[in-house]
């Protein structure tokens, strides 16, 4: 049904009975009403009946009176003066006649009356006849024609009989004179009538009215009502009239009384109460029904905003994370949200069900017990209890209201679990914590933690107590000049201090030294360490410092240090010595090597030539000993200067396995070569080949059967082109696990107790090391004892292309008129000489010099420059070959090719070279590698004149 037609329905279900009551309530006023009126009327009839009753007994008194006191027969002298005073004294209604027996009125109180004549009037006669009181009827009286009620009673003679009659007046005007100054009801009338129905009295006054007959209704009515007052309506002239009477019977019993009052004035006040009510009672049915209809409205509205509270609620509760159910107080469920249906999957269809059964999970035992008593106290709780059956903790909050309970509650498995779980890392935190605790107090170093900005010192441990000698000062910050030893704790404080450096500064402070002199007067060396502890926005908190008494430790280090110089010494002088006996060794060297050279041009027999090769064997033996003597000289001298350019591996690879394949040949071990030939790594490439050609004699050493191989793989990296690895791998003895980090030691050898110098000194790897950590290529070695070991290099690989090797050249003269010329300089004559011979064997003019005046000389003196100069570098009064190259440069007025061969093995001699643009060759050369460098410096002079010319031939083109 709609809400409107509800609406009307209520509304008239409360009018209609409303209505109803107001018509009774006003039937029941006016009844009310006119009964009220009735019985004041009847009550104002009453008192008027009384007081006729009260005047007639008045004038029969009077009457008696008059009689009684004898003023009748005193005469008419003493008569009328008493009647004259009488009527002073009585009300002007009331008057007084006295006749004689013929009726005469020879004494009155009102003159009009005297000479009257009252015999023919037949209560006189009665009156006279009889001697007793006679009441007579109303009737009018000249000369003003006014109703007049008479009371008679007769009076002696003196002689005896009746001698008159005494006769009292009783004027009809007693009504106006009582009443006629009193304010009647609107609509009230008062009538006296005598017996035979004529008005005799009328108020308000109508003189009109005045001897007219009553109407007949109401005069058979008053005269049916014998003996009770009557009460009746009357139509009287037109206006409808409620009139109570008294009859005959009643009062005087010689008039009647009627007091009508105008219904309609009478009940106006009715009427006026009623249409006032009846206005009252619209207008508030009315404003009713437009307040109910406003209400409705209103109403309307807010059901329209509760029931998208309602929606908006439910979407919600529906979208909360908690699981919502609302009971009502029978326990009765009204809602429940998705959430709580999937909590509890055994509720089912929820709604309307109760709660206990629906919610086993939470509301048996104990739980049902706590929402029982917070829906009867209506508090508030919060608890938290597991399912019986699922095992399920539930976070419930339950909130009553006067309606019933709403329960919001979770799945607070998870969180017990990991409340479970922080209780047991509490623990174990504290069990940490009292382990710390014990740790820190039993640490051999002293502890010190401060807090910022307070310094106040709020950790020491029993090693700090025991190196300061007693306990530190309360804060941090005790001071300090840092000009002398602290006392008392006095280097944990201000200035240089640490512990106040790292609180105030933040500065973390790393095993600073400070003198420290005890209270008992001890001097001690603390190592101190401060580190300051910052909150997350970078603020510092606290500050950690850490003692150490270092006195030991301190004469330890100056032993150490006076070790350490001593031993740099002897390496220092180990080094000298290895540089000037290879040096001295060198000259000799040099001189058989070039020799020997020279030697095979004039032995031609079979023997003298495998007699020629073991010399040059046996030299390039010894050439190998002093060079691995030389090169550790030099590495530890810092006389390396690498030369890190991109070039191609497999050139130098090639070179190498070149060299040796006539070794591996002879020792029957299978060789081979495993690279990508296009790779281009970044290195020197001198350096990086030596450190291939130890390896690989390394192998070939320790190797009698099986085969030996080099293979190139590339690594993925990140750096820039990536990453080559060179491994050189056999099947030698192998080393054991014990020997790997031995084998780069210096002299150091495996499985060559008799120190077989065929087999090297033991440097090689020594020098692969030293090479390794200038070159910064990381050195590898597996090894398996009987098996083999496997030395990987690990090389960057260049991001561009290699410029290709010059090809090899022969050299470039073979003598005749156009032989180049070669300036050779040494202060050794010996080495001079056979540099000499060998120029002169591959087609060279030589001029030959000691020194480097001698060497400009000599050219001054042939008058021709040389093509190519070979200078020493140290020769004769502390002379350099340099000085002589530059000499000659300048006289040449160019830059002919020139290199040093020297048997320096110290950085001053690179460096100088270096400088002038030269190339070094190291003493003992062999002829061939002599050549190599010769023809190489050659061809580049060759090129760089060749485009020399083409450049000039270009310039005169456009002449």
């Amino acid at each position: 049904m709609p809400h409107y037609l509800r609406l009307f329905l209520l509304l008239v279900a409360a009018v209609v009975p409303l209505a109803a009551l107001q018509f009774m309530t006003q039937h029941s006023l006016r009844q009310d009403r006119e009964n009220e009126v009735r019985n004041d009327t009847l009550r104002l009839l009453d008192l008027l009946d009384a007081e006729q009753q009260r005047i007639a007994a008045e004038a029969r008194q009077v009457l008696a009176t008059i009689v009684e006191s004898g003023v009748p027969q005193a005469g008419a002298p003493d008569c009328q003066p008493t009647m004259d005073r009488l009527r002073a004294r009585y009300p002007a209604y009331l008057s007084v006649e006295v006749a004689d027996r013929e009726g005469r009125v020879w004494c009155a109180t009102d003159p009009v009356s005297l000479g009257v004549n009252l015999g023919s009037i037949r209560t006189f006669q009665n009156a006279l006849t009889t001697g007793a009181l006679t009441t007579g009827e109303y009737g009018l009286r000249d000369p003003n024609r006014r109703p007049i009620l008479p009371f008679r009673l007769a009076y002696p003679a003196p002689a005896g009989g009746p001698g008159g009659v005494v006769t009292v007046l009783l004027d009809a005007r007693w009504l106006e004179e009582n009443l006629g100054s009193r304010p009647l009801p609107p609509g009230m009338e008062i009538v006296i009538a005598d017996r035979q129905g004529h008005a005799v009295a009328r108020l308000p006054e109508t003189p009109d009215a005045i001897g007219h007959p009553l109407p007949t209704a109401m005069l058979q009515a008053m005269h049916a009502a014998r003996g009770t007052r009557s009460a009746a309506v009357f139509d009287t002239g037109g206006t409808e009239r409620m009139v109570v009477s008294a009859p005959l019977d009643t009062g005087t019993r010689e008039s009647m009384i009627a007091i009508g009052i105008d219904r309609d004035a009478a009940m106006q006040p009715v009427r006026d109460a009623m249409l006032f009510s009846l206005a009252l009672f619209g207008g508030v049915l009315l404003l009713t029904c437009l307040g109910a209809a406003w209400g409705m409205r209103q109403f309307l509205r807010v059901r329209e905003r509760m029931l998208e509270t309602v929606v908006d609620k439910a979407s919600v509760l529906e979208s909360t994370t908690d699981a919502v159910a609302e009971l009502d107080r029978s326990w009765r469920i009204v809602f429940v949200n998705e959430r709580a249906r999937t909590l509890l999957p055994d509720s089912g269809e929820a709604i309307g069900r109760n709660g206990r059964q629906a919610f086993a999970e939470l509301m048996a035992g104990e739980s049902g017990r706590t929402l029982q008593q917070a829906m009867e106290s209506r508090e508030a709780v919060e608890f938290e209890t597991q399912g019986l059956r699922s095992g399920v903790w539930f976070a419930v909050r339950a909130f009553p209201s006067r309606k019933g309970l709403a329960l919001y509650f979770r799945d607070a498995t998870d969180r017990r679990r990991l409340e479970d779980e922080r209780t047991l890392l509490t623990r174990q935190l504290e069990a940490e914590r009292s382990l710390l605790t014990a740790i820190l107090d039993h640490l051999p170093s002293g502890l010190l933690v401060a807090e910022a900005p307070s310094g106040r010192i709020v950790k020491v441990n029993d090693t700090a107590l025991r190196l300061l000698g007693g306990p530190p000062p309360p804060v941090a910050g005790c001071g300090c000049d840092g000009t002398r030893a602290c006392n008392g704790g006095a280097c944990f404080g201000d200035g240089r201090c640490p512990l106040s450096r790292a609180l105030r500064q933040g500065e973390t402070v790393e095993q600073e030294d400070f003198p420290y002199t005890r209270p008992d007067g001890t001097a001690m060396t603390l190592s101190v360490s401060a580190t300051p502890v910052r909150a997350p926005d970078g603020r510092v908190t606290l500050a950690i410092c850490t003692l150490r008494d270092v006195g030991e430790r301190k004469a330890m280090e100056l032993a150490l240090q006076r070790a350490k110089e001593e031993a740099d010494e002897a390496n220092r002088a180990k080094s000298k010595f290895l540089a000037a006996a290879s040096h001295d060794l060198r000259q000799p060297m040099q001189s058989m090597f070039l020799f020997t050279g020279i030697l095979h041009r004039f032995i031609s027999d079979e023997q003298g030539q495998r007699s020629l090769d073991m010399l040059e064997r046996g030299l390039d033996t010894l050439k190998g000993l002093l060079d691995s003597l030389l090169d550790v000289s030099r590495l530890d001298a810092g006389a390396v200067d690498p030369r890190v350019e991109p070039f191609a591996l497999n050139s130098l690879l090639d070179e190498i396995a070149a060299s040796y394949a006539p070794i591996l040949e002879s020792k029957k071990l299978a060789f081979r070569i495993v690279q990508d030939r296009t790779a281009t790594v970044r290195s020197d490439r001198v350096l990086l080949g030596r450190m291939v050609r130890n390896l690989l004699e390394n192998a070939v050493k320790y190797t009698e059967r099986g085969a030996v191989q080099i293979a190139v793989r590339t690594l993925d990296d990140t750096a820039p082109g990536g990453l080559a690895r060179i491994e050189v791998s056999d099947t030698g003895i192998g080393i054991p696990p014990d020997q790997l980090t031995r084998i780069f030691a210096e002299f150091h050898q495996i499985n060559n107790p008799e120190r077989d110098r065929a087999r090297g000194l033991g440097l090689g790897l020594a020098i692969v090391q030293r090479l390794s950590a200038i070159l910064d290529h990381p050195v590898e070695v597996k090894s398996q004892p009987g098996r083999g070991s496997v030395f990987a290099i690990t090389v960057p690989l260049a991001a561009v292309e290699a410029p290709p090797p010059p090809p090899p050249t022969a050299s470039l003269f073979t003598g005749g008129r156009d032989a180049p010329r070669a300036l050779l300089v040494d202060d050794d004559a010996i080495v001079l000489l056979g540099l000499r011979d060998m120029f002169r064997e591959w087609g060279y003019e030589v001029l030959i010099a000691g020194s480097a005046d001698e060497a400009v000389a000599k050219v001054e003196a042939d008058g021709r420059t040389p093509d190519v100069m070979l200078v020493d570098y140290r020769l004769r009064e502390g002379r350099v070959g340099t000085e002589a190259v530059v000499r000659v440069r300048a006289m040449a007025g160019w830059d002919m090719p020139a290199m040093i061969l020297t048997g320096e093995a110290g950085p001053e001699c690179e460096t100088d070279a270096a400088a002038h643009g030269l190339e070094v060759i190291r003493k003992p050369v062999t002829p061939r590698q002599l050549r190599r460098v010769l023809d190489r410096a050659m061809a580049k002079q060759s090129k760089r004149m060749a485009d020399s010319m083409t450049g000039a031939e270009g310039e005169r083109l456009p002449l």
